[in-house]
């Protein structure tokens, strides 16, 4: 939360929102957000809370970007742990401590396809993945699960298989978002909204600019 508007105030034009802490920190907000595209700013997002963000704001302007933000866009998505990850502090880059259940199921339908799995597998293991807690969303817990329904051999060669065609949705939607930046045009919209900038507004986010890169 604020750096949506640091970054206004920074004088940035295009702003792109990925991921972002949630439950512990207060997470990008969608008055930041409304607040940048009242001044013409560009924001647009993908692939976790960035798709989030871009499927419930686009029709203010933002700008959703890859497969993730249209599934939430569209409403077959609509549960905001099917991006969500446990992940390790700064110090350790943010290491990954869980799957993303975007992730399994897009590697599951994948395994599907290539008749590694039956249908009936693929639906089977990610009602299970589904109904765990996001942080115990691994691939330990999926091979368990892949031995109570399958057995150990067939678990095992299921999860030589998952690692093999892994689909990692996230990463693919980011590099999409990523290219948009890079060669896609600015694009217009008509505004027709106002954006009241209340002086409790602008109090809550009087702070340091100093984690927001100086423009080049």
């Amino acid at each position: 939360m604020g750096s949506v508007f640091r970054a206004f105030q920074a004088g940035y034009q295009r702003i792109a929102i990925v991921d972002g802490y949630f439950g512990n920190a207060p997470s990008v907000w969608h008055k930041e957000i409304l607040f940048a595209l009242s001044h013409g700013v560009e924001v647009s997002g993908a692939a976790s809370i960035g798709a989030l963000r871009a499927a419930e704001m686009c029709k203010f302007g933002m700008v959703g970007i890859g497969r993730i933000f249209r599934l939430f866009r569209s409403g077959v998505w609509t549960d905001d742990d099917e991006v969500a990850v446990s992940h390790g502090p700064q110090e350790l880059k943010f290491c990954p401590a869980s799957e993303v259940m975007a992730n399994i199921r897009f590697t599951l339908r994948r395994l599907r396809r290539l008749g590694l799995i039956s249908k009936a597998v693929q639906i089977e293991l990610t009602r299970r993945l589904k109904a765990r807690h996001f942080s115990e969303r691994t691939r330990e817990e999926l091979a368990a699960q892949a031995t109570q329904l399958l057995g150990a051999q067939p678990a095992a060669d299921l999860m030589a298989d998952f690692e093999r065609e892994y689909v990692d949705i996230k990463l693919q939607d980011a590099q999409a978002l990523i290219r948009h930046l890079r060669y896609g045009a600015m694009p217009a919209h008509a505004k027709s909204w106002s954006f009241p900038a209340t002086v409790h507004w602008l109090q809550q986010f009087e702070r340091d600019l100093g984690d927001i890169p100086p423009l080049q």
